[in-house]
Protein backbone atom coordinates (compact mmCIF):
# COMPACT_ATOMS: atom_id res chain seq x y z
CA UNK A 1 0.00 0.00 0.00
CA UNK A 2 2.87 2.33 -0.22
CA UNK A 3 2.54 2.79 -3.65
CA UNK A 4 -0.87 4.15 -3.00
CA UNK A 5 -0.05 6.67 -0.38
CA UNK A 6 3.04 8.08 -2.49
CA UNK A 7 1.58 9.99 -5.85
CA UNK A 8 -0.79 11.35 -3.13
CA UNK A 9 1.69 12.72 -0.74
CA UNK A 10 -0.65 12.14 2.59
CA UNK A 11 -2.62 9.71 3.60
CA UNK A 12 -6.12 9.43 1.66
CA UNK A 13 -9.29 11.46 2.92
CA UNK A 14 -11.99 10.27 2.20
CA UNK A 15 -14.86 12.91 1.84
CA UNK A 16 -18.28 12.17 4.52
CA UNK A 17 -20.51 15.02 3.14
CA UNK A 18 -23.61 14.68 4.38
CA UNK A 19 -22.89 12.11 7.37
CA UNK A 20 -23.01 13.82 10.63
CA UNK A 21 -21.73 12.38 14.16
CA UNK A 22 -23.65 11.61 16.81
CA UNK A 23 -24.57 15.28 18.06
CA UNK A 24 -25.90 16.32 14.77
CA UNK A 25 -22.42 17.82 13.96
CA UNK A 26 -20.68 17.68 10.23
CA UNK A 27 -18.26 14.32 10.52
CA UNK A 28 -14.61 15.27 10.10
CA UNK A 29 -13.19 13.17 7.06
CA UNK A 30 -12.14 9.44 7.46
CA UNK A 31 -8.59 9.18 7.05
CA UNK A 32 -7.69 6.43 4.89
CA UNK A 33 -4.08 4.84 5.17
CA UNK A 34 -4.25 1.47 4.03
CA UNK A 35 -5.62 -1.53 1.68
CA UNK A 36 -7.64 -2.79 4.97
CA UNK A 37 -9.04 0.79 5.03
CA UNK A 38 -10.42 1.18 1.69
CA UNK A 39 -11.70 -2.27 1.33
CA UNK A 40 -13.58 -1.46 4.91
CA UNK A 41 -14.87 1.94 3.22
CA UNK A 42 -16.12 -0.06 -0.02
CA UNK A 43 -19.01 -1.37 1.22
CA UNK A 44 -20.28 1.29 3.00
CA UNK A 45 -19.69 3.82 0.19
CA UNK A 46 -22.19 1.00 -2.21
CA UNK A 47 -24.49 -0.03 0.34
CA UNK A 48 -23.44 -3.21 -0.33
CA UNK A 49 -20.98 -6.23 -0.10
CA UNK A 50 -20.12 -6.43 -3.83
CA UNK A 51 -20.44 -9.78 -5.28
CA UNK A 52 -19.29 -11.21 -9.08
CA UNK A 53 -17.90 -7.46 -9.22
CA UNK A 54 -14.85 -5.00 -9.90
CA UNK A 55 -14.80 -1.87 -7.89
CA UNK A 56 -12.46 0.26 -9.32
CA UNK A 57 -11.86 3.30 -6.96
CA UNK A 58 -9.53 6.66 -8.32
CA UNK A 59 -6.64 8.37 -6.23
CA UNK A 60 -6.20 11.70 -6.92
CA UNK A 61 -5.44 15.08 -4.44
CA UNK A 62 -4.98 13.16 -1.44
CA UNK A 63 -8.59 11.72 -1.57
CA UNK A 64 -10.55 8.99 -2.83
CA UNK A 65 -11.98 9.94 -5.64
CA UNK A 66 -14.60 8.41 -7.65
CA UNK A 67 -15.81 4.75 -7.03
CA UNK A 68 -17.34 2.55 -9.42
CA UNK A 69 -18.71 -0.92 -9.04
CA UNK A 70 -19.55 -2.97 -12.26
CA UNK A 71 -20.61 -6.65 -12.64
CA UNK A 72 -17.69 -8.92 -13.97
CA UNK A 73 -18.71 -9.12 -17.63
CA UNK A 74 -20.63 -12.81 -18.24
CA UNK A 75 -18.65 -15.72 -19.35
CA UNK A 76 -20.27 -18.03 -21.89
CA UNK A 77 -20.53 -21.73 -20.34
CA UNK A 78 -17.39 -21.72 -18.72
CA UNK A 79 -15.46 -19.89 -22.10
CA UNK A 80 -13.05 -16.74 -21.70
CA UNK A 81 -14.74 -13.59 -21.62
CA UNK A 82 -15.54 -12.56 -25.01
CA UNK A 83 -12.75 -9.98 -26.69
CA UNK A 84 -15.44 -7.59 -27.21
CA UNK A 85 -17.12 -7.41 -24.18
CA UNK A 86 -13.69 -7.14 -22.19
CA UNK A 87 -13.37 -4.47 -24.28
CA UNK A 88 -16.56 -2.74 -23.63
CA UNK A 89 -16.06 -3.41 -20.06
CA UNK A 90 -12.49 -1.56 -19.39
CA UNK A 91 -14.08 1.14 -21.46
CA UNK A 92 -16.72 1.59 -19.05
CA UNK A 93 -14.04 1.87 -16.62
CA UNK A 94 -12.36 3.63 -17.59
CA UNK A 95 -15.00 6.68 -18.65
CA UNK A 96 -16.05 6.56 -15.52
CA UNK A 97 -12.79 7.22 -13.46
CA UNK A 98 -11.34 9.59 -16.02
CA UNK A 99 -13.75 12.41 -15.75
CA UNK A 100 -11.83 13.55 -12.68
CA UNK A 101 -7.48 14.44 -12.58
CA UNK A 102 -6.29 11.18 -10.78
CA UNK A 103 -3.15 10.66 -9.72
CA UNK A 104 -4.24 6.44 -10.15
CA UNK A 105 -6.91 4.04 -9.11
CA UNK A 106 -6.69 0.62 -7.22
CA UNK A 107 -9.07 -2.31 -8.12
CA UNK A 108 -10.88 -4.52 -6.25
CA UNK A 109 -12.40 -8.16 -7.59
CA UNK A 110 -15.06 -9.86 -5.73
CA UNK A 111 -15.76 -13.18 -6.25
CA UNK A 112 -16.52 -16.72 -4.88
CA UNK A 113 -14.26 -17.77 -7.51
CA UNK A 114 -11.35 -19.98 -6.13
CA UNK A 115 -8.08 -19.09 -5.90
CA UNK A 116 -6.23 -21.95 -5.64
CA UNK A 117 -2.47 -20.61 -7.09
CA UNK A 118 -1.01 -17.36 -6.12
CA UNK A 119 0.45 -16.80 -9.43
CA UNK A 120 -3.16 -17.45 -10.75
CA UNK A 121 -6.25 -14.95 -9.25
CA UNK A 122 -9.64 -15.94 -10.69
CA UNK A 123 -10.61 -13.46 -13.16
CA UNK A 124 -7.20 -11.94 -13.89
CA UNK A 125 -8.02 -11.08 -17.61
CA UNK A 126 -10.48 -8.80 -16.66
CA UNK A 127 -7.75 -6.76 -13.92
CA UNK A 128 -5.38 -6.67 -16.88
CA UNK A 129 -7.61 -5.15 -19.33
CA UNK A 130 -8.79 -2.92 -16.90
CA UNK A 131 -5.81 -1.56 -16.23
CA UNK A 132 -4.28 -1.16 -19.57
CA UNK A 133 -7.40 0.45 -20.31
CA UNK A 134 -6.62 2.38 -17.29
CA UNK A 135 -3.08 3.45 -18.25
CA UNK A 136 -3.86 4.53 -22.00
CA UNK A 137 -5.92 7.13 -20.20
CA UNK A 138 -3.18 8.25 -18.11
CA UNK A 139 -4.51 6.68 -14.45
CA UNK A 140 -2.09 4.13 -13.45
CA UNK A 141 -3.48 1.02 -11.32
CA UNK A 142 -1.61 1.72 -7.95
CA UNK A 143 -3.04 -1.61 -6.86
CA UNK A 144 -5.09 -4.56 -7.36
CA UNK A 145 -6.81 -6.86 -4.77
CA UNK A 146 -9.37 -10.09 -5.02
CA UNK A 147 -11.54 -10.55 -2.54
CA UNK A 148 -13.01 -13.59 -1.55
CA UNK A 149 -15.61 -15.01 0.67
CA UNK A 150 -13.47 -15.60 3.23
CA UNK A 151 -9.89 -13.95 2.03
CA UNK A 152 -8.94 -10.94 0.28
CA UNK A 153 -5.29 -10.79 -1.17
CA UNK A 154 -3.22 -8.62 -3.76
CA UNK A 155 -2.71 -9.80 -7.11
CA UNK A 156 0.57 -7.35 -7.55
CA UNK A 157 2.61 -9.72 -5.24
CA UNK A 158 2.93 -13.76 -5.48
CA UNK A 159 5.92 -13.57 -3.45
CA UNK A 160 4.14 -15.84 -0.27
CA UNK A 161 7.20 -14.55 2.11
CA UNK A 162 6.08 -10.99 1.87
CA UNK A 163 2.22 -11.33 1.09
CA UNK A 164 1.20 -14.26 2.80
CA UNK A 165 -0.96 -16.99 1.51
CA UNK A 166 -4.04 -17.45 1.83
CA UNK A 167 -4.70 -13.63 2.25
CA UNK A 168 -5.80 -11.92 5.20
CA UNK A 169 -8.96 -12.25 6.81
CA UNK A 170 -12.57 -10.52 4.96
CA UNK A 171 -14.18 -10.79 8.86
CA UNK A 172 -11.36 -8.27 9.86
CA UNK A 173 -12.48 -5.82 7.10
CA UNK A 174 -15.75 -5.74 8.49
CA UNK A 175 -14.89 -5.50 12.05
CA UNK A 176 -11.93 -2.94 11.83
CA UNK A 177 -11.27 0.96 12.38
CA UNK A 178 -13.12 2.21 9.61
CA UNK A 179 -16.38 -0.24 9.67
CA UNK A 180 -16.73 0.71 13.00
CA UNK A 181 -16.08 4.15 12.72
CA UNK A 182 -18.87 4.51 9.36
CA UNK A 183 -20.83 2.51 11.65
CA UNK A 184 -20.88 5.00 14.81
CA UNK A 185 -21.60 8.04 11.84
CA UNK A 186 -24.76 5.83 11.01
CA UNK A 187 -24.05 4.08 8.02
CA UNK A 188 -24.69 0.57 7.13
CA UNK A 189 -24.86 -1.94 4.23
CA UNK A 190 -26.90 -5.27 3.67
CA UNK A 191 -26.39 -7.70 0.90
CA UNK A 192 -30.12 -8.25 0.42
CA UNK A 193 -32.62 -6.48 -1.79
CA UNK A 194 -34.91 -3.64 -0.43
CA UNK A 195 -38.26 -4.74 1.10
CA UNK A 196 -41.03 -3.18 2.08
CA UNK A 197 -44.42 -3.82 4.40
CA UNK A 198 -47.40 -4.76 2.62
CA UNK A 199 -49.30 -1.57 1.84
CA UNK A 200 -52.89 -1.31 3.94
CA UNK A 201 -55.70 -1.72 2.03
CA UNK A 202 -57.82 1.25 0.91
CA UNK A 203 -61.51 2.20 1.97
CA UNK A 204 -64.03 -0.55 0.81
CA UNK A 205 -65.38 1.69 -1.72
CA UNK A 206 -62.27 2.39 -3.44
CA UNK A 207 -61.17 -1.10 -3.28
CA UNK A 208 -64.46 -2.03 -4.86
CA UNK A 209 -64.06 0.66 -7.77
CA UNK A 210 -60.49 -0.69 -8.33
CA UNK A 211 -61.02 -3.77 -8.73
CA UNK A 212 -62.96 -3.05 -12.08
CA UNK A 213 -59.63 -2.10 -13.59
CA UNK A 214 -57.67 -5.19 -11.84
CA UNK A 215 -60.55 -7.51 -13.44
CA UNK A 216 -60.53 -5.57 -16.95
CA UNK A 217 -57.38 -3.41 -17.35
CA UNK A 218 -58.36 -3.36 -20.96
CA UNK A 219 -59.74 0.18 -18.94
CA UNK A 220 -56.56 1.64 -19.07
CA UNK A 221 -56.30 1.87 -23.46
CA UNK A 222 -58.61 4.70 -22.90
CA UNK A 223 -56.11 8.04 -23.95
CA UNK A 224 -57.84 10.26 -21.17
CA UNK A 225 -57.81 7.24 -18.43
CA UNK A 226 -54.76 6.61 -19.22
CA UNK A 227 -53.86 10.59 -18.88
CA UNK A 228 -55.62 10.24 -15.57
CA UNK A 229 -53.44 7.93 -14.47
CA UNK A 230 -50.25 9.04 -15.58
CA UNK A 231 -51.56 12.59 -13.51
CA UNK A 232 -51.96 10.62 -10.35
CA UNK A 233 -48.47 9.38 -11.20
CA UNK A 234 -46.88 12.55 -11.89
CA UNK A 235 -48.25 13.95 -8.13
CA UNK A 236 -46.71 10.83 -6.12
CA UNK A 237 -43.09 11.17 -8.05
CA UNK A 238 -43.46 14.56 -7.60
CA UNK A 239 -43.87 14.76 -3.74
CA UNK A 240 -41.45 13.42 -0.73
CA UNK A 241 -44.90 12.24 1.16
CA UNK A 242 -46.07 8.41 1.10
CA UNK A 243 -49.48 7.95 -1.14
CA UNK A 244 -52.52 6.84 0.86
CA UNK A 245 -53.19 3.52 -0.09
CA UNK A 246 -56.19 4.06 -1.65
CA UNK A 247 -53.24 5.90 -4.34
CA UNK A 248 -50.90 2.84 -4.21
CA UNK A 249 -53.52 0.29 -5.06
CA UNK A 250 -54.99 2.76 -8.38
CA UNK A 251 -50.63 2.87 -9.02
CA UNK A 252 -50.75 -0.96 -9.12
CA UNK A 253 -53.57 -1.51 -11.37
CA UNK A 254 -52.41 1.28 -13.60
CA UNK A 255 -48.83 -1.05 -14.26
CA UNK A 256 -50.70 -4.06 -15.97
CA UNK A 257 -50.97 -1.92 -19.00
CA UNK A 258 -47.08 -2.02 -20.93
CA UNK A 259 -47.33 1.25 -22.61
CA UNK A 260 -48.47 3.20 -19.41
CA UNK A 261 -45.63 1.31 -17.12
CA UNK A 262 -43.12 2.58 -19.77
CA UNK A 263 -44.34 5.88 -19.59
CA UNK A 264 -44.18 5.98 -15.61
CA UNK A 265 -40.37 5.13 -16.17
CA UNK A 266 -39.93 7.65 -18.62
CA UNK A 267 -41.79 10.16 -16.21
CA UNK A 268 -40.19 8.95 -13.61
CA UNK A 269 -36.60 9.54 -14.75
CA UNK A 270 -37.56 12.92 -16.69
CA UNK A 271 -40.89 14.19 -16.28
CA UNK A 272 -44.61 13.48 -17.14
CA UNK A 273 -45.19 15.64 -19.99
CA UNK A 274 -42.05 13.86 -21.84
CA UNK A 275 -43.82 10.75 -21.42
CA UNK A 276 -47.42 11.95 -22.10
CA UNK A 277 -46.28 13.47 -25.68
CA UNK A 278 -43.77 10.48 -26.37
CA UNK A 279 -46.14 7.56 -25.78
CA UNK A 280 -48.10 6.09 -28.51
CA UNK A 281 -51.11 5.86 -26.28
CA UNK A 282 -51.89 9.20 -26.44
CA UNK A 283 -51.11 9.57 -30.16
CA UNK A 284 -55.20 9.77 -30.98
CA UNK A 285 -55.74 12.60 -28.25
CA UNK A 286 -52.92 14.45 -29.50
CA UNK A 287 -53.75 14.58 -32.84
CA UNK A 288 -57.33 14.88 -32.99
CA UNK A 289 -57.03 17.26 -29.86
CA UNK A 290 -60.04 15.98 -28.03
CA UNK A 291 -61.40 18.84 -25.75
CA UNK A 292 -62.89 16.18 -23.59
CA UNK A 293 -61.86 16.01 -19.54
CA UNK A 294 -59.58 13.08 -18.08
CA UNK A 295 -61.79 11.46 -15.23
CA UNK A 296 -61.40 11.38 -11.81
CA UNK A 297 -60.25 7.88 -11.25
CA UNK A 298 -60.65 5.89 -7.53
CA UNK A 299 -57.76 6.76 -5.89
CA UNK A 300 -56.47 9.61 -8.60
CA UNK A 301 -56.08 13.39 -8.72
CA UNK A 302 -59.48 15.54 -9.00
CA UNK A 303 -60.45 15.72 -12.63
CA UNK A 304 -59.54 19.51 -12.58
CA UNK A 305 -56.20 18.00 -11.88
CA UNK A 306 -56.11 15.77 -14.19
CA UNK A 307 -57.30 18.53 -16.61
CA UNK A 308 -54.66 20.83 -16.52
CA UNK A 309 -52.48 18.00 -16.67
CA UNK A 310 -53.27 17.53 -19.55
CA UNK A 311 -53.28 21.53 -20.69
CA UNK A 312 -50.14 21.74 -19.83
CA UNK A 313 -48.56 18.51 -21.16
CA UNK A 314 -50.63 19.05 -24.62
CA UNK A 315 -48.67 22.42 -24.37
CA UNK A 316 -45.15 21.15 -25.24
CA UNK A 317 -42.39 20.95 -23.44
CA UNK A 318 -41.66 23.68 -20.66
CA UNK A 319 -38.37 25.00 -19.42
CA UNK A 320 -36.75 22.86 -17.14
CA UNK A 321 -37.90 20.01 -18.07
CA UNK A 322 -35.39 16.96 -18.77
CA UNK A 323 -34.42 14.96 -21.51
CA UNK A 324 -31.21 16.24 -24.02
CA UNK A 325 -30.42 12.75 -25.85
CA UNK A 326 -26.68 12.09 -27.39
CA UNK A 327 -26.05 13.30 -30.29
CA UNK A 328 -22.46 10.61 -30.37
CA UNK A 329 -20.82 7.78 -28.78
CA UNK A 330 -21.53 4.90 -28.12
CA UNK A 331 -25.29 5.81 -26.43
CA UNK A 332 -26.14 7.17 -29.68
CA UNK A 333 -25.05 4.06 -31.39
CA UNK A 334 -26.71 1.72 -29.50
CA UNK A 335 -30.15 3.40 -30.17
CA UNK A 336 -29.32 4.88 -33.70
CA UNK A 337 -32.80 2.66 -34.72
CA UNK A 338 -34.75 5.51 -32.64
CA UNK A 339 -33.60 8.14 -34.94
CA UNK A 340 -36.61 7.17 -37.66
CA UNK A 341 -38.94 8.06 -34.60
CA UNK A 342 -40.76 11.38 -34.04
CA UNK A 343 -38.39 13.57 -31.84
CA UNK A 344 -41.14 13.26 -28.56
CA UNK A 345 -40.84 9.16 -29.27
CA UNK A 346 -37.22 9.36 -29.78
CA UNK A 347 -36.43 10.99 -26.77
CA UNK A 348 -38.89 8.86 -24.84
CA UNK A 349 -37.18 5.58 -26.13
CA UNK A 350 -33.72 7.04 -25.17
CA UNK A 351 -34.89 7.58 -21.51
CA UNK A 352 -36.54 3.91 -20.85
CA UNK A 353 -32.88 2.64 -22.62
CA UNK A 354 -31.03 5.20 -19.93
CA UNK A 355 -29.18 7.05 -22.77
CA UNK A 356 -29.57 10.69 -22.28
CA UNK A 357 -26.63 12.63 -21.68
CA UNK A 358 -28.90 14.86 -18.84
CA UNK A 359 -28.98 12.84 -15.62
CA UNK A 360 -31.98 11.81 -14.68
CA UNK A 361 -34.46 12.67 -11.94
CA UNK A 362 -32.62 10.22 -9.16
CA UNK A 363 -35.17 11.34 -6.83
CA UNK A 364 -38.21 10.65 -8.74
CA UNK A 365 -36.69 7.10 -9.71
CA UNK A 366 -36.30 6.50 -6.00
CA UNK A 367 -40.47 7.50 -5.03
CA UNK A 368 -41.03 5.13 -8.08
CA UNK A 369 -39.03 2.49 -6.63
CA UNK A 370 -40.86 3.34 -3.31
CA UNK A 371 -44.22 2.72 -4.63
CA UNK A 372 -42.86 -0.51 -6.41
CA UNK A 373 -41.66 -1.97 -3.08
CA UNK A 374 -44.87 -2.20 -2.09
CA UNK A 375 -46.55 -3.31 -4.63
CA UNK A 376 -44.20 -5.94 -5.20
CA UNK A 377 -45.62 -7.34 -1.83
CA UNK A 378 -49.44 -7.65 -2.64
CA UNK A 379 -50.88 -11.32 -3.54
CA UNK A 380 -51.82 -10.42 -7.02
CA UNK A 381 -49.61 -11.96 -9.66
CA UNK A 382 -51.01 -9.80 -12.25
CA UNK A 383 -49.88 -6.68 -10.43
CA UNK A 384 -46.27 -7.92 -8.83
CA UNK A 385 -44.83 -9.35 -11.63
CA UNK A 386 -45.05 -5.60 -13.46
CA UNK A 387 -43.82 -3.81 -9.81
CA UNK A 388 -41.08 -6.37 -9.98
CA UNK A 389 -39.98 -5.58 -13.73
CA UNK A 390 -40.18 -1.84 -12.69
CA UNK A 391 -37.95 -2.63 -9.84
CA UNK A 392 -35.58 -4.30 -11.98
CA UNK A 393 -35.36 -1.39 -14.62
CA UNK A 394 -34.05 0.87 -11.22
CA UNK A 395 -31.81 -1.07 -10.68
CA UNK A 396 -30.30 -1.55 -14.20
CA UNK A 397 -30.44 2.27 -14.57
CA UNK A 398 -28.35 2.61 -11.44
CA UNK A 399 -25.80 0.01 -13.06
CA UNK A 400 -26.36 -2.28 -10.72
CA UNK A 401 -27.05 -5.65 -12.74
CA UNK A 402 -26.65 -8.43 -9.77
CA UNK A 403 -29.92 -6.70 -7.89
CA UNK A 404 -31.34 -6.26 -11.44
CA UNK A 405 -30.94 -9.78 -11.87
CA UNK A 406 -32.25 -10.29 -8.60
CA UNK A 407 -35.67 -8.70 -9.08
CA UNK A 408 -35.73 -10.18 -12.41
CA UNK A 409 -36.17 -13.59 -11.08
CA UNK A 410 -38.86 -12.63 -9.43
CA UNK A 411 -40.53 -11.69 -11.75
CA UNK A 412 -40.47 -14.19 -13.89
CA UNK A 413 -41.20 -16.36 -11.21
CA UNK A 414 -44.47 -14.77 -11.29
CA UNK A 415 -44.68 -14.89 -14.73
CA UNK A 416 -42.58 -16.49 -16.87
CA UNK A 417 -43.56 -14.78 -20.16
CA UNK A 418 -43.27 -11.01 -18.66
CA UNK A 419 -41.71 -9.40 -21.37
CA UNK A 420 -40.09 -6.51 -19.83
CA UNK A 421 -38.36 -8.53 -17.63
CA UNK A 422 -37.52 -10.79 -20.70
CA UNK A 423 -35.70 -8.01 -22.06
CA UNK A 424 -33.70 -6.39 -19.18
CA UNK A 425 -32.67 -10.01 -18.40
CA UNK A 426 -30.77 -10.37 -22.37
CA UNK A 427 -29.51 -6.71 -21.66
CA UNK A 428 -27.79 -7.54 -18.64
CA UNK A 429 -26.27 -11.01 -19.48
CA UNK A 430 -24.89 -8.90 -22.81
CA UNK A 431 -22.88 -6.67 -20.37
CA UNK A 432 -25.02 -3.85 -21.33
CA UNK A 433 -25.64 -1.12 -18.82
CA UNK A 434 -27.64 1.70 -19.29
CA UNK A 435 -25.88 4.38 -20.46
CA UNK A 436 -26.39 6.36 -17.52
CA UNK A 437 -24.33 4.65 -15.62
CA UNK A 438 -21.64 4.96 -17.86
CA UNK A 439 -20.91 8.54 -17.05
CA UNK A 440 -19.85 9.58 -13.87
CA UNK A 441 -21.97 13.03 -14.29
CA UNK A 442 -25.17 11.10 -14.78
CA UNK A 443 -24.61 8.27 -12.51
CA UNK A 444 -26.59 7.07 -9.71
CA UNK A 445 -24.53 8.17 -6.41
CA UNK A 446 -25.84 6.67 -2.98
CA UNK A 447 -26.47 9.16 -0.24
CA UNK A 448 -23.99 9.20 1.75
CA UNK A 449 -25.62 8.94 5.19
Amino acid sequence: MDDIQHPVGQPARRDTEGIRDATGAPADPITIRSAEDILSYVPHALGEWPEESLVAVGLGDGRLGPTLRIDLPARPKGAPVRPAALRRFSDTVADYLTHDALVGAVLALYTRSAWTVPQSPPHREVMDAVAARLAEAGVPVLEAWVVGPERWRTVTCADTACCPWPGESVEALRTGRIGAEMVYRGSSYGAGLPEAARPEPPPAAVAAALEAYVEDPGRWWDPLVFTAALAAWDEVLSEPRVPDPARVRLLAATLMRPALRDAVLVASAADAGTAWRGTAATQGLRAEQIQAVPPALPGGVPAAEAAAALDSWSEGPRAGERGSVPSAGPDAEAVRGASALPGSSREFGLILMGCTSAAPAWDRIARLERVALGVAQMEEPELRAPALAVLAWVQWARGRGGRCLAFLERALSTDPGYRLALLLRGLVEQGELAGWARSRDTAWHREAA
